[in-house]
């Protein structure tokens, strides 16, 4: 064999080595992508043990509640799985994908729209959350669909730095993403007569440009 040959055949082999370690790391960038979205995914369907404790404390001693940065309230509603604080942040992207606490998170936050009084003073105020699977987050607003639920399921609190207010579900309905509702926080094409409004936001499994709500009345202002 001459020695061009014996050239070619090294840099095949260079070549080939090469090739092997880049298949290599991108198979263990894939495996890694693949195993951070499995615990990523596992971590959204489980709440974190400060979320229980802090549930705990929100009953036995509201008026002594710990409110974290950012927190404006928790809501309840009895008989579902909602029982969540309630944050709020300068726009409404930060809590879709961040923790109470600022940490990355799929399951993300229940927030407020930003641009709503954190004292839920104006006649309407959106909370959002995201509809996750395990009957987690804003999962049980979509079963006010069905009327015995709603019938069911009706009583609610909202926890405020200042006291609270006792919530009445009073209607459920489908929107699309556009709805005036969202861009100027206008609930007059739903029929609002005069009081406090609470809706509840969530994503529309049938489509991605509608959202399901449910309107909860404020039934005392002993704030």
């Amino acid at each position: 064999m001459d020695y061009a040959n014996q050239k070619y055949l090294m840099m095949c082999r260079g070549f080939g080595a090469t090739l092997e370690l880049v298949c290599f790391t991108v198979l263990l960038a894939l495996s890694l992508l693949a195993a951070y979205a499995l615990y990523d995914n596992a971590m959204a369907n489980r709440e974190p043990d400060d979320i229980v404790e802090m549930r705990q404390q929100i009953v036995d001693n509201a008026a002594g509640f710990e409110w974290r940065d950012g927190m404006v309230a928790w809501l309840t509603i009895d008989g579902t799985n909602i029982n969540y604080p309630v944050m709020q942040g300068t726009n409404n992207e930060w809590y879709l994908t961040h923790d109470y606490a600022g940490q990355n998170a799929l399951a993300g936050s229940i927030f407020l729209d930003y641009r709503n009084r954190a004292d839920f003073s104006d006649s309407i105020s959106v909370i959002y959350g995201h509809r996750m699977s395990g009957d987690l987050m804003f999962s049980d607003v979509a079963k006010y669909a069905d009327g015995k639920y709603f019938a069911a399921h009706q009583a609610g609190k909202l926890f405020v730095r200042d006291g609270e207010y006792e919530l009445r579900a009073v209607g459920y309905r489908v929107l699309s993403a556009g709805d005036e509702i969202y861009s100027k926080l206008d609930g007059s094409s739903l029929g609002f007569s005069d009081g406090i409004y609470i809706i509840l936001s969530t994503c529309d499994r049938s489509t991605r440009m509608k959202r399901d709500i449910l309107i909860m009345r404020v039934t005392n202002l002993d704030v």
